[in-house]
């Protein structure tokens, strides 16, 4: 086998997340669990300095709904409906028809989440992660919550220590 061509990826994350920083007021971020059963996990940069408020995180929602859950938090913070500083808490009326899990994340994924951008790693001082409930209305944590939904959203895989 002879190689003719070799082409380079030459995307610069950090230039477009101050793009979109620039045109958003924050940038989400997407870290993917190849080869893995775990999902993956999403969150913002940009919020705590745009909007003194945590960066939101979410774990095991693709990225395309978290971008709308994200959007979704950020304008109820805005109009009021929703106060991101507060932490743990459940909030109806930011989507129809469903409730929102809000949860304080450990410090440990505050570090995790920093780690993911090593020219800027000291970014996030704080995380609050957002949490949809199973069919029945029950977030993660809540013992009587779907174990395949709670499992899909539990965010301790993430700074879980890998076996090499």
């Amino acid at each position: 086998m002879q190689i003719s061509k070799v082409e380079q990826y030459d995307f610069d994350v950090e230039r477009r997340v101050k793009e979109m920083i620039a045109e958003y007021g924050y940038a989400q971020l997407c870290i993917d669990a190849p080869n893995s059963a775990r999902p993956g996990f999403a969150f913002t940069v940009g919020l705590e300095h745009a909007h003194q408020t945590p960066e939101l995180l979410a774990v095991g929602i693709a990225p395309q709904i978290t971008a709308q859950l994200f959007a979704v938090c950020i304008e109820g913070h805005g109009k009021g409906t929703l106060d991101l500083a507060s932490g743990n808490q459940c909030v109806s009326g930011l989507v129809q028809g469903c409730a929102l899990g809000f949860r304080t994340a450990p410090p440990a994924l505050v570090l995790k989440a920093n780690a993911a951008r090593p020219h800027r790693s000291q970014d996030i001082r704080a995380l609050v992660q957002v949490l949809i409930p199973d069919d029945a209305g029950n977030f993660p944590g809540d013992p009587a919550c779907d174990p395949s939904v709670a499992m899909a959203q539990d965010a301790d895989w993430i700074v879980a220590e890998t076996a090499n």
